[in-house]
């Protein structure tokens, strides 16, 4: 049974990403122990509308621009520390959280669309966007040094404004040691090919895999 989720609280990167931390540290040995660890999060559902500067969306998908190729943005979350660089919390690629739902679609639902009611919270709270320091719509570049890091619902808040225009929050102590769970992902992924049920095509983990530096695991290679 589904639980609706209709707002984000400030802590809301630090609870999802403390929790499938430790679920994805069960994996793939133990999917019982995961299940277990995953349970307080389990079944949530996206059903809010998140404020933005100027309006609200209902729970669209947010997505960088085109002209942003994904291995740039694999690019920038590595610089970055997988960390948004507004409100400085932690950041899960979005391709690490497929794999998550792939292992527990009913625990951590997910909807490529972003439909309401039927995409897991922790996808606005946590997955990250390359987006325009210096707005594309005013001239800025796609390069890298142009992109920075900020959570879906950051960048939905965000809306147009630059990323110099957003309010000042106090940031928390930049966490080295965190990855974005970028050295589980290759286990998360052999999990998921055994246990609930796959969300993308073939390709899509190993490539992603690839564009994060990361060599394809022989479990992944069929």
């Amino acid at each position: 049974m589904s639980r609706k989720i209709y707002e984000l609280g400030p802590d809301a990167a630090a609870w999802y990403s403390t929790i499938l931390d430790a679920t994805v540290s069960a994996l793939p040995s133990s999917i019982d122990d995961a299940r277990a660890l995953v349970e307080p999060i389990a079944g949530e559902v996206w059903m809010g509308s998140l404020a933005l500067y100027g309006g609200t969306t209902a729970g669209r998908a947010v997505h960088s621009s085109r002209r942003v190729s994904d291995r740039t943005r694999a690019e920038v979350f590595r610089r970055d520390g997988f960390i948004c660089t507004y409100c400085g919390g932690r950041a899960i690629p979005r391709c690490i959280l497929v794999a998550i739902s792939d292992v527990f679609p009913d625990e951590v639902p997910y909807y490529a669309h972003y439909r309401r009611g039927t995409v897991h919270p922790a996808y606005w709270a946590l997955a990250p966007e390359a987006d325009h320091v210096l707005a594309h719509a005013k001239g800025g570049s796609s390069d890298a040094a142009n992109l920075t890091t900020l959570h879906a619902m950051c960048n939905t808040q965000k809306s147009s404004l630059d990323s110099g225009a957003l309010p000042v929050v106090e940031r928390p102590v930049h966490d080295d040691r965190w990855d974005g769970l970028l050295s589980r992902y290759a286990d998360i992924v052999v999990a998921g090919e055994t246990y609930g049920r796959r969300h993308a095509g073939p390709d899509y983990h190993p490539a992603w895999l690839r564009r994060f530096g990361r060599q394809t695991d022989d479990r992944l290679i069929g």
